[in-house]
């Protein structure tokens, strides 16, 4: 062979490798990505068998099933779509591949991390109905904008993106060129300028997609966000007043004027939210947030001082702002706090009418406040100050129309846990009245919005069409708790978590003494304790000691890390303000989570998202460590002598043991065991059925 032939193979060799790969190529290269993704995973328990063993058969199996099952599905899915383009199929199994290759061996326990994305993906492929398509999307919006390769070609998506720019923003912009070519691009820009205007600025300071379309658009709301752009730049907070720069209320220097300061923005910002029609609906309520939380984290820190040392910042806000204070500080609110508040708020409320005083409001935020009012027992009292028409009309508005809410199932959850907290059973029966009446309304109209109504119905044991077998299932789970749920490799594991002041102290203190009975032991591992049963089924229970906050907690996490061994059994012990160290340590090994802390029911859902198979018990107001103590005690007598939990029976021994008329007999009376946990019951059902 010559020199010249050795070249010009060479030559074709190299144009052969130089030549871009096909798409079937691409897509086969993935898959084989996948597969080999998947066996990696395989091996983490160290044996190649299609099976992730975990520390229960409960738990191998989702993980087997979200790992293995799930991904094969989807591939498939995605290989034999006939409608899909070669470039969408590479960019959904990129979205796989990147998801599997996340998991190693200190991950693969929390597969519910992974097994709601895996869910929506499976939900888009198999799921032709676009109403019930949508409502698959919005039931979480923020993934569903991460995978937005697998439904862009559908008829839906312009749709969602509206939604989503109402709800997440700031995520729907992250990806706004995934969906730049498409024809109504612009259109949902023109949306999120009109909604989150603040959240467009921050693409106005360089040259980029958005701000080429935004420039580009000829909607008169989108053209007022770019001219306050022209005029004031990025740093103004103008922006956030949009709705009174567009109606001719305020000039663009007028509103960067009003904007400079906190207190007078805070003030215009609640007078302009009651407005009839509201333009940056989402900018006004993230700043009133941000104000709100100013203030109340003052409040909250103050929480060991006196009522009119903590609460004296509340003398110069009307009934109108401390209502807003209260209700744009939802996620860090204190018990005592917002109890406090809602005593001063009352106080100022003219007249005493708060029908009256929701309507001056525009009704703005009330199915929080409800939602609120209900968590800390203050729901009754609320309500008796307004007549009966009133809680009707209250009624009707609370319930109707939020499968069209952007978070329609914390809004179901909402009229759960009001309903639960009704006394009164004039009131009761209106409540029931308003929500059959819209379900009769809805139930051959609207498939999705009959389906979720028809859960509240039955959750209220009045009676929908499609889901009583779905939550007569979740119900009957709920009352007995196997003991073989609570036992792996042959021992119950908890975790009990204790803070650094002084109620922390007091309670640990007291839970220590309830186990000096002869049939636990109690050993001093330095920053922890633990609590080991002497007789009976082998039961551990790791505790940190209140002066060792961080570090017993952290030295009780690596020792559940170097086993590979999770808690069964999780409980807060300590003000509600501490309680995200609790939830955001459970994995879905989790079969119990206790709450001790004033108003635990209102962390339901976090619960759920990480550990979808507890059981959740929870106090409605207050808690206090005379019952969560002798609750701790009895449950695990139950778990130590090996029997299965049925909650009803643990209920009626629990209530001897408190004297009747005591102060722990009153408080007893706002736990609530999970089988009557409704707003629990409500999420479980509903996530079965969608």
């Amino acid at each position: 062979m010559n020199k010249s032939t050795i070249r010009f193979i060479l030559l074709c060799l190299m144009v052969v490798l130089l030549l871009p790969a096909s798409a079937n190529e691409i897509i086969a290269k993935y898959v084989i990505k996948i597969d080999a993704e998947k066996r990696r995973i395989d091996l983490l328990d160290g044996t190649q068998d299609e099976y992730v063993t975990l520390k229960s058969n409960l738990q191998s199996e989702q993980a087997t099933a979200t790992y293995f099952g799930a991904p094969l599905q989807i591939v498939q899915g995605i290989k034999h779509n006939g409608q899909s383009t070669d470039a969408l199929k590479i960019d959904q199994l990129k979205r796989v591949h990147e998801i599997l290759k996340k998991v190693n061996s200190n991950n693969v326990h929390f597969y519910t991390q992974v097994s709601p994305i895996f869910y929506l993906i499976n939900k888009v492929q198999t799921v032709y109905d676009n109403q019930r398509l949508e409502s698959i999307l919005r039931s979480n919006v923020y993934a569903s904008l991460n995978l937005i390769a697998f439904y862009i070609d559908k008829p839906i998506s312009e749709q969602f993106f509206k939604i989503a720019a109402h709800s997440e923003p700031s995520e729907l912009l992250k990806h706004y060129n995934e969906f730049d070519h498409k024809t109504w691009s612009t259109g949902i820009l023109d949306e999120v300028a009109r909604v989150a205007p603040m959240k467009i600025k921050t693409y106005l300071h360089s040259w980029n997609a958005v701000h080429r379309r935004i420039k580009e658009s000829s909607n008169p709301m989108t053209e007022q966000v770019y001219a306050i752009f022209e005029e004031r730049g990025t740093a103004s907070r103008s922006y956030i007043l949009l709705n009174d720069i567009e109606n001719g209320k305020l000039s663009i220097q007028e509103a960067h004027s009003i904007g400079r300061f906190d207190s007078s923005l805070f003030q215009y910002l609640i007078k302009m939210r009651s407005s009839a029609t509201l333009h940056g609906e989402h900018s006004v309520d993230e700043a009133l947030k941000y104000q709100c939380l100013k203030q109340v984290r003052v409040i909250n820190d103050l929480h060991e001082k006196s009522d009119a040392v903590r609460f004296r910042s509340l003398n110069q806000f009307n009934a109108f702002e401390i209502y807003t204070l209260m209700v744009y500080s939802e996620d860090e609110i204190y018990t005592s706090t917002f109890l406090g508040m809602y005593k001063r708020m009352m106080d100022k409320v003219e007249g005493g009418d708060t029908y009256a005083f929701l309507y001056r409001l525009n009704f703005n935020q009330f199915r929080t406040f409800i939602k609120m009012c209900a968590g800390y027992n203050e729901l009754n009292s609320f309500l008796s100050k307004m007549g009966e028409w009133d809680k009707q009309q209250l009624f009707k508005k609370l319930v109707e129309g939020i499968e069209n809410a952007n978070d329609n199932l914390s809004s179901a959850v909402a009229i759960a846990d009001t309903y639960g907290s009704i006394r009164n059973s004039m009131s009761k029966y209106l409540f029931e009245q308003a929500i059959t009446s819209y379900y009769e309304k809805v139930r051959y109209t609207d498939t999705e919005a009959e389906k979720l109504y028809s859960i509240i119905l039955n959750v209220f044991n009045i009676g929908g069409s499609s889901s009583s077998m779905a939550l007569d299932s979740q119900a009957i789970n709920l009352r007995i708790l196997p003991i073989d749920r609570l036992y792996k490799e042959g021992k119950n594991i908890q975790q009990h978590f204790f803070f650094d002041d002084p109620d922390g102290k007091a309670s640990y203190a007291h839970f220590l003494g309830t186990f000096r009975n002869g049939k636990w032991e109690i050993r001093d591992k330095g920053t922890y304790v633990l609590v080991k049963s002497r007789t009976g089924m082998a039961v551990e229970i790791y505790a940190n000691k209140p002066t060792s906050e961080y570090a017993g907690q952290d030295a009780i996490k690596a020792h559940f890390s170097a086993t590979g061994r999770w808690p069964d059994v999780v409980v807060h012990r300590g003000h509600s303000y501490f309680v995200s160290a609790a939830i955001e340590s459970l994995t879905p090994n989790a079969e119990i989570v206790f709450l001790g802390s004033c108003g635990g029911y209102n962390n339901i859902s976090q619960v759920l998202k990480y550990s979808p198979n507890a059981q959740i018990i929870s106090s409605k107001q207050i808690g206090t460590m005379l019952v969560n103590d002798k609750l701790c005690l009895e449950l695990n007598e139950v778990i130590r002598r090996g029997e299965d939990i049925i909650w009803d029976n643990l209920w009626l021994t629990l209530n001897k043991r408190f004297a009747a008329g005591s102060t722990a007999n009153s408080r007893f009376q706002d736990y609530i065991p999970p089988h009557k946990n409704l707003g629990a019951l409500l999420i479980k059902t509903y996530r079965s059925v969608l």
